[in-house]
């Protein structure tokens, strides 16, 4: 059962206190954000925060739940909870600071051999994780030949740009692409940053169908 527009409104209205706090539609369901920064999911008319320790121990009685088949398991806030504006509030801003506090994670070494390349001088497409022979392949016809240009786009305008020249793309290459900016395995990014890069996604499809209309562009702001 998607979750109604009724719920987000109310859930919004209890959380008015906390700061900003808003929600995007996504596939029927929303994904929350705390200045800007998702923070958990509404699935079910249920509200899901990203788990963090911290929170978990704020909490009386924590519970897991996943808000969607072959998630990674949330903190369940039932609805019942949401009563508590003060709770709900704090809940809310430990998990902000909570994930603002996460340490990147170590990159995944691959089993590559060894390349020669000059001290200082940026690493090729071909060093990067991530980034086999079939991907490389895929951003050369897209034009994206450097690390530089791959920077510059970042991983969804990048897989926008392969999608546009008629490559059988699937999602495995944004998640990726943006692994490889980040040095992240594209396991962690498919479970761990899916959403944001998929509303990334849809966002910057949306201005590609706008343009193609002629009607006026608004700014985009790429996924972090």
């Amino acid at each position: 059962m998607a979750t109604s527009q009724s719920t987000i409104d109310f859930l919004l209205d209890q959380l008015g206190d906390c700061g900003p706090v808003s929600a995007r539609k996504m596939f029927g369901e929303y994904c929350l954000y705390f200045l800007g920064k998702p923070i958990g999911l509404v699935c079910d008319n249920q509200l899901f925060l990203k788990p963090t320790t911290a929170v978990r121990a704020l909490m009386h009685e924590p519970l897991d739940g996943v808000p969607y088949p072959k998630a990674r398991p949330h903190l369940l806030v039932s609805a019942d909870l949401w009563d508590d504006r003060q709770s709900l509030c704090q809940w809310v801003r430990a998990t902000y600071d909570a994930l603002l506090e996460v340490p990147p994670s170590k990159p995944h070494k691959a089993d590559k051999p060894a390349v020669k390349r000059v001290p200082g001088a940026a690493p090729a497409l071909t060093e990067l994780v991530n980034l086999g022979p079939k991907s490389q392949q895929m951003l050369q016809t897209a034009g994206i030949c450097t690390l530089a240009q791959l920077r510059k786009l970042g991983s969804v305008a990048a897989y926008v740009k392969v999608k546009n020249t008629g490559l059988p793309a699937s999602l495995n290459l944004l998640w990726a692409l943006e692994g490889a900016l980040t040095g992240l395995s594209w396991q962690v990014i498919a479970r761990e940053h899916r959403t944001s890069l998929l509303l990334a996604l849809e966002q910057l499809q949306e201005m590609d169908a706008r343009s193609r209309r002629g009607e006026p562009q608004t700014r985009f702001v790429a996924s972090k």
